[in-house]
């Protein structure tokens, strides 16, 4: 069961989205849960509205297919995103020709100083397909007979295809380069047959996988992205709030959940229980918005048993959310 969770950085005004499942599956007997959260992009764009996708070549710097068909899945992820307004390709181009500042039609790094006099501030993504293969490896396993006398053996097709991206965003109005990063989109696939040669692979969908990645991991570039982490707890008898927090979890009552192993905390308890209850509403902390309190939280926890790894672990966990959420910040 889902249910969804917005809490509120009390210090920040940062609104954190979350949506949480109580999974079935038990770790060493502790409950967990699975969260969607948002993490920042690799680069803060915050102060750049607009994005528009330039020239994208091929490893000999000529325009192919291919490069279209990342030209297209680039623009199409922006468009979904709704984080930029998206600069359409052949209007800029049409800009250019008509102020007589490009004739190819292309909107290059040359030209795109030039552009961003008429436009204003935007940031324009160029790219380098510097890989784009596809190679197969067949292979067969040692042949071995069955029980009725039947000769069998095993024939595989292993397909890869390679497929890297170097991309670049640049100010088009002071010409700065913003980031460079290479993006590794390969994928591979392995058929199997017996006695027969394994069917062909779909390099085609391999290569439509590959484009999908590029894009995915694109976008993680320049804007805040969702990943799914899972949090597990720790189970006790005398920790009773823990099975209820999680029921509240389950109908969106994540207040509620939170007071109850804060509540927990301040039961008298002996120092092993105490430390569980403790890292319990640590661990809740930590992904409800507050990880500079999860980080003192956990630290008593850690008092209580100072040898414990998981809960040294669980602080820099908490230590590494809160980076996290500072840098989140400065980008919205």
């Amino acid at each position: 069961m889902y249910s969804k969770i917005c809490k509120l950085f009390s210090e920040r005004s940062i609104i954190i989205c979350a949506f949480v499942m109580v999974t079935a599956t038990f770790m060493g007997c502790n409950p967990s849960i699975e969260l969607t959260v948002k993490r920042p992009a690799e680069v803060n764009l915050k102060d750049y509205k607009k994005i528009s996708i330039g020239d994208i070549t091929n490893a000999y710097g000529k325009v192919d297919q291919h490069s279209k068909d990342l030209v297209d899945e680039l623009t199409s992820k922006l468009f979904e995103s709704k984080n930029f307004d998206v600069l359409d390709r052949q209007n800029l181009s049409k800009i250019l020709e008509e102020q007589k500042l490009g004739l190819s039609g292309l909107v290059d790094e040359e030209t795109a100083a030039e552009l961003g006099k008429i436009i204003g501030s935007a940031v324009m993504v160029f790219g380098r397909i510097q890989t784009d293969k596809y190679e197969e490896k067949l292979s067969k396993s040692e042949p071995w007979t069955t029980d009725k006398g039947e000769k069998m053996q095993t024939f595989y097709r292993e397909g890869t295809y390679t497929f890297v991206v170097n991309l670049k965003l640049i100010d088009i109005v002071t010409s700065k380069v913003l980031a460079v990063k290479t993006i590794d989109g390969s994928h591979k696939d392995k058929k199997s047959a017996t006695n027969k040669t394994a069917p062909e692979i779909d390099k085609n969908l391999l290569f439509s996988l590959a484009l999908k990645k590029v894009s995915t991991d694109f976008m993680k570039m320049i804007a805040p992205y969702d990943v799914i982490v899972r949090a597990t707890f720790e189970k006790d008898a005398m920790l009773l709030e823990l099975d209820q927090c999680l029921t509240l979890l389950r109908i969106d009552e994540w207040d509620a959940g939170l007071k109850l192993l804060e509540d927990a905390t301040k039961k008298q308890l002996e120092p092993k229980v105490k430390a569980k209850a403790l890292y319990n509403y640590g661990i809740l902390l930590m992904y409800g918005g507050q990880p500079d309190r999860a980080v003192d939280i956990l630290i008593e926890a850690m008092k209580l048993v100072p040898n414990s790894r998981k809960y040294q672990n669980a602080i820099l966990q908490a230590k590494a959310e809160k980076e996290q959420a500072d840098k989140l910040k400065e980008q919205l």
